[in-house]
């Protein structure tokens, strides 16, 4: 029981832990303005360097890789003759972040395409970066970095591996060639997005902000987008505008929910879950069957004036069965994750009963939060 409750106690304390009363967050933490959105860009490349580790004679298109980088090169080579054991076929990808200047460098991920069995020790040959719109954005090269051991034994018989070794990454492995494009400056008024959608959400920052100015610049126009004005005197000073507005608080609203993952026994709930008062019986019913083998010994005479032994075992089944004795309690009303916590513990129950707990009140109808089940 004492190990039941200290479970519980540590799933009740981390949503104790996100009870604490709604606070005020600053606009740049929950939203983004107009223009400042990242470009995803991605790229086809070549690992070498491999120690027999590379893609296999079966990953053809790595073999013509190689043909056709060579060929570029200068250098003519039949594809039957090349042998791609220390080479791999990648995928790189990266994100652009707005503004940022033309030789500026990126972090890159390399993945494996084909059928290696690790990129560790490899380099990155140069790989053009683009985005959706076919443009190349960014250049790639470099030694990866991988966070992984695969190391085999003579002749494939043994192997030990530690971590992912097909995936790696190259610290400012890739160096800006041209900048993504934004609105934000050229624009007129700024847009600002939540990054979860709410009315009151949305009514909230826009009134923050039309306090902070002392007049009526910005609008929500949906439950995502508020639309906020440039005042006439900072026209001239669009950046000391958006800084004093992505630095503004407004108290965000959330919906009340509940998060449970059956697979570890984890319970989530945010600090604006409530319930009614409800009544809770738990309880459980333990089989245990424990099998006893018993040795019997006889002696049986023979003609010669002997004995000989023989031995038999017989076995018996001890069968347990304990149901402890269910108790009905009364939860009371709560309106925050403190009492609902505390409320739950005081069942001592196991952290996945809970989850069943949750889930029955939720049936019942008391439960006022949405119910989400991982």
């Amino acid at each position: 029981m004492g190990k039941t409750n200290v479970s519980t106690n540590l799933i009740c304390g981390l949503a104790l832990s996100l009870a604490a009363a709604a606070q005020a967050s600053r606009i740049k933490d929950v939203a983004k303005l107009e223009g400042l959105s990242d470009t995803q860009i991605i790229g086809y490349g070549l690992v070498v360097g491999l120690k027999g580790t590379g893609d296999g004679a079966r990953t053809q298109f790595t073999t013509q890789s190689v043909v056709n980088m060579l060929r570029n090169t200068g250098i003519e080579v039949p594809r039957e003759r090349i042998q791609v054991r220390n080479v791999a076929a990648v995928m790189v990808t990266s994100k652009l972040s707005p503004y940022m200047k033309r030789g500026s460098t990126l972090d890159v991920t390399v993945s494996s395409i084909g059928d290696a069995k690790s990129l560790e020790g490899g380099t990155l040959l140069m790989s053009p970066l683009q985005a959706t719109d076919g443009e190349i954005y960014a250049l790639a090269q470099g030694a990866l970095s991988v966070g992984g051991i695969n190391k085999e034994g003579p002749q494939g018989k043994s192997s030990f591996t530690k971590n992912h070794t097909l995936v790696g990454e190259i610290p400012n492995g890739a160096i800006i060639q041209k900048e993504a494009p934004g609105g934000l400056i050229s624009s007129e008024d700024l847009r600002i997005s939540l990054a979860n959608p709410d009315f009151s959400s949305a009514v909230a920052m826009a009134k923050s902000i039309n306090a902070n100015f002392k007049k009526p610049v910005a609008e929500a126009k949906d439950p995502v987008t508020v639309n906020v004005s440039v005042p006439e005197e900072y026209k001239a000073k669009r950046m000391e505008f958006i800084a004093e507005v992505e630095n503004l608080d407004f108290l965000v609203s959330t919906i009340a929910r509940v998060v449970l993952n059956e697979k570890t026994g984890t319970v989530i709930a945010g600090g604006n879950v409530s319930i009614s008062e409800v009544a809770v019986s738990q309880g459980s019913i333990t089989i245990q069957v424990k099998d006893n083998q018993q040795a019997q010994v006889s002696n049986t005479a023979v003609p010669n004036g002997g004995t000989t032994t023989n031995t038999a075992s017989s076995q018996n089944e001890d069968l347990k069965v304990d149901e402890p004795k269910a108790e009905m309690k009364v939860m009371p009303s709560s309106s925050n994750v403190a009492d609902l916590a505390k409320s739950l513990n005081s069942l001592g129950v196991s952290p996945r009963d809970i989850i069943s707990i949750f889930q029955a009140i939720k049936r019942a109808g008391a439960l006022n939060a949405e119910l989400v089940v991982m």
